[in-house]
C-alpha cells in the first residue's frame, strides 16, 4: 500500500524530543493537539507537505480486533491519499512477519520480550507486543554465573523490566517512575554440556502516568551458561503481573492480567 513512497518515521515520548527537521514538518501540518499518538504526513519530492492525518484509533468500536483495526487504518490512509497522483506499481507479495533476531552465533545479543494480556472490558491490548532489548555489558555482569547465591536489585534489570508495562495508559509517557525489588540469582546445577542458574523474586512497578499505576510482578528466569565460562547461552523467563486500568478520572475500573515472556532464542 505504501510502496510508491519513500517511507520514514520518527517516534518519541514528547514533542520536545523532536529533531528540528521533524518539528518543522510536524508544525506545517497544523495539528491542534499537543499530544498526538499517531500522525501521518505525505510530502512531495521537495519536502512540501501535501496531506496530513491523525488516524482515529477506535478499539472500543472495533473490539480490539487487530484485523479490523488494520482494515480501518487502511481505509483512513486511502482517504488521506485520495486524489494525489501516485506512481502505478504492481502490488508486492504479502510480507512475512518475522521476529527480531537477538542472537549471533552462540551468544545472545539481547532478549525478546513478549507481552500478552487477559480478556478485559474494552478488549484493549489484544494485539501481542514484542520488544527487542540489547544485552548490555552491565546486564552480562549482573547475570554472570553465580558460584554462590547472590542478590540483585530490580534496577539491575531495568532495560528488561521497563518494557513490561501496558501500552495505551494514555496520559503517561510509557516510562517507569519506580522499579523496586530484591531478586535472587542461584546455581541450578549442570549437565554434560552446560551450567544453569535461576533468577527469581518480586518486582514493584510504578508508571509515570497521573494515576501512578503500580503493580507487582513475579519474575522467574532460567539462565544457561557454557560449561567452562560465565558466558550466557540462553535466557528464558516469565513475569506475571496484574494491573488496575484507570478511567479518565484516574480511578481503577478493572484488573487486567499481563504476562511477559523473556527469551534470547527459541529452543
Amino acid at each position: 500500500m505504501l510502496r510508491p513512497f519513500i517511507v520514514t518515521y520518527w517516534s518519541g515520548r514528547t514533542l520536545d524530543d523532536m529533531p528540528d527537521d521533524v518539528w518543522e514538518v510536524y508544525q506545517s501540518a497544523g495539528f491542534r493537539q499537543r499530544h498526538v499518538n499517531v500522525a501521518l504526513l505525505a510530502l512531495d519530492s521537495n519536502g512540501k507537505l501535501l496531506r496530513s492525518l491523525q488516524p482515529l484509533i477506535r478499539p472500543g468500536e472495533l473490539r480490539g480486533d487487530p484485523t479490523a483495526q488494520g482494515r480501518d487504518f487502511e481505509r483512513q490512509l486511502d482517504d488521506m491519499l485520495n486524489g494525489l497522483k501516485l506512481p502505478r506499481v504492481a502490488r508486492s507479495a504479502t510480507p512475512k512477519l518475522t521476529l527480531p533476531d537477538v542472537c549471533v552465533g552462540d551468544a545472545p545479543t539481547g532478549v525478546r520480550i513478549f507481552l500478552k494480556f487477559s480478556t478485559n472490558r474494552l478488549n484493549h491490548y489484544r494485539t501481542p507486543t514484542v520488544e527487542a532489548v540489547a544485552m548490555t555489558d552491565a546486564l552480562r555482569t549482573s547475570l554472570r554465573h553465580p558460584a554462590e547465591p547472590r542478590s540483585l536489585a530490580a534496577a539491575d534489570l531495568r532495560p528488561w523490566l521497563e518494557q513490561i508495562y501496558p501500552p495505551a495508559i494514555m496520559d503517561g509517557q510509557g516510562g517507569m517512575r519506580r522499579l523496586d525489588g530484591k531478586l535472587t540469582l542461584r546455581s541450578a546445577g549442570s549437565d554434560a554440556g552446560f551450567r544453569y542458574a535461576v533468577l527469581d523474586g518480586d518486582v514493584t512497578f510504578e508508571l509515570d502516568n497521573r494515576a501512578r499505576t503500580s503493580y507487582l510482578g513475579q519474575l522467574a528466569v532460567i539462565l544457561k551458561y557454557a560449561a567452562d565460562s560465565d558466558d550466557l547461552v540462553t535466557v528464558r523467563g516469565v513475569c506475571d503481573c496484574t494491573f488496575k486500568k484507570p478511567d479518565a478520572a484516574g480511578r481503577p475500573v478493572e484488573s487486567i492480567r499481563m504476562t511477559a515472556a523473556i527469551e534470547s532464542r527459541p529452543e
